[in-house]
């Protein structure tokens, strides 16, 4: 898994667009806030990571459900799909990865999602490049209005997205969330790819039993504000080991989770 190193990524080239710009003012912040460390942490013994990040699912008004102008379909559908995204956030091909036996249905949600927008993946220093996400495309009624709705899928390598997770510093998961909010239009980030996945791999940890886990992700949402005023008042932390995994002991008791040690 590459990373960044602690002082953030560099960039160059020609005038940068709105990615650059955050990116560049990210990693400026990053930097700032983190020369005091480093002088004191050995040599690479500390890294903040960027990326990679999959390409991000722009909204429409906050919602990843919309309504849906369609022919009527004999049932309801949940199909998925590999979006693949340029370096400019525009798809460029939608492949539907497993049919649902119904070609208009198919041909839909392949529809749906060509002309959806995204922003581009990030590599490790946060630079945009084409990736590929996975998602799926529901197709239901609401009442009487045919609606569709998007859920974008963790990257297959969920192991190193786990590890970048374990290394983000605060001011690296602020970032991101301010990205889902302010470019993305995300009205909710706990359920998006980076914050999800970090929920996930404390439950795996801590070994949440099955009974409970509703419960916890109910309080996941509210939990995520917790962490992320944490994390506002002290971007010199690990995000999750530091502040992520403690704001979730509160939610779920050791007594109650049977919790296990962080490894």
């Amino acid at each position: 898994m590459s990373t960044a190193h602690i002082c953030g990524p560099s960039i160059a080239g020609p005038e940068p667009d709105q990615y650059f710009v955050a990116m560049s003012t990210a990693a400026n912040k990053r930097a700032s806030a983190l020369f005091a460390l480093v002088a004191c942490l050995a040599a690479g013994s500390a890294v903040a990571q960027v990326g990679p990040i999959q390409p991000v699912l722009v909204l429409k008004d906050g919602s990843a459900e919309t309504p849906h102008k369609r022919p009527e379909l004999p049932e309801s559908y949940s199909i998925p799909i590999d979006v693949f995204v340029g370096a400019d956030g525009a798809v460029t091909n939608a492949v539907v990865t497993e049919s649902s036996r119904n070609l208009v249905a198919d041909q839909l949600a392949a529809q749906v999602m060509r002309e959806k927008k995204f922003l581009p993946a990030l590599n490790a220093a946060g630079q945009p490049v084409p990736g590929m996400t996975r998602v799926t495309v529901a197709m239901f009624k609401r009442g009487n209005k045919d609606v569709v709705k998007v859920v974008v899928k963790p990257p297959a390598a969920i192991n190193a997205e786990n590890e970048r997770v374990r290394k983000m510093m605060c001011a690296d998961f602020l970032w991101e969330v301010e990205r889902l909010k302010k470019q993305a239009d995300v009205s909710d980030a706990s359920y998006e790819v980076m914050p999800y996945t970090s929920a996930r791999l404390y439950m795996q940890q801590k070994r949440v039993p099955d009974e409970i886990q509703e419960k916890f992700w109910d309080a996941w949402p509210k939990a995520m504000k917790t962490v992320v005023a944490a994390c506002e008042k002290d971007e010199l932390k690990f995000f999750y080991a530091e502040v992520l995994v403690p704001a979730l002991d509160g939610v779920i008791p050791a007594t109650e989770s049977m919790a296990a040690s962080v490894e």
